[in-house]
C-alpha cells in the first residue's frame, strides 16, 4: 500500500465543487453502454436548453418485440452540465436496475431504425 496516497482520505467532492468530467469522456461512457444517444436543443420562452437522453434497444420478453428503454434523460441550459448529469444518472439507474421508461416508442419507430430494406 502507498503510504504517500492522500486521495484514499480525502473527501469525496460533490457536484459543484467538481465541475464536469471531460465532454469526450463523457459521451464515450455514455455511447459505450447503451445503444442511442438523443441530443436535442430547444428553446422556448426562457433560455436555450439541451435535452440528453439514453436509450438502449431490447427486446421485450413478453410480446418478442423490439422496444426502447429509456435509462436516462437530463436537460440543463449548459451542454456539458446535460451530458455530465445524464451519465450521473445512467450510472446510478444501471446500478440500481431501474430505468426511467420501460417501452418509450411505438413499433412501428423501432422497426425503422433497426430494419433495411
Amino acid at each position: 500500500m502507498n503510504i504517500n496516497c492522500t486521495h484514499l482520505s480525502e473527501k469525496p467532492k460533490n457536484y459543484k465543487e467538481r465541475g464536469n468530467a471531460s465532454l469526450s469522456d463523457n459521451l464515450k461512457y455514455i455511447n459505450d453502454t447503451v445503444s442511442h444517444v438523443e441530443i436535442n436543443r430547444y428553446q422556448g420562452a426562457g433560455p436555450i436548453k439541451y435535452c440528453v437522453t439514453a436509450k438502449a434497444l431490447t427486446i421485450n420478453v413478453i410480446s418478442g418485440k423490439k422496444a426502447f428503454i429509456v435509462w436516462a434523460s437530463q436537460e440543463h441550459e449548459d451542454f456539458e452540465t446535460a451530458v455530465q448529469k445524464a451519465k450521473d444518472e445512467l450510472k446510478n439507474r444501471i446500478v440500481l436496475g431501474f430505468p426511467i421508461l420501460q417501452h418509450a416508442s411505438p413499433n412501428d419507430d423501432v422497426k425503422n431504425l433497426v430494419e433495411y430494406k
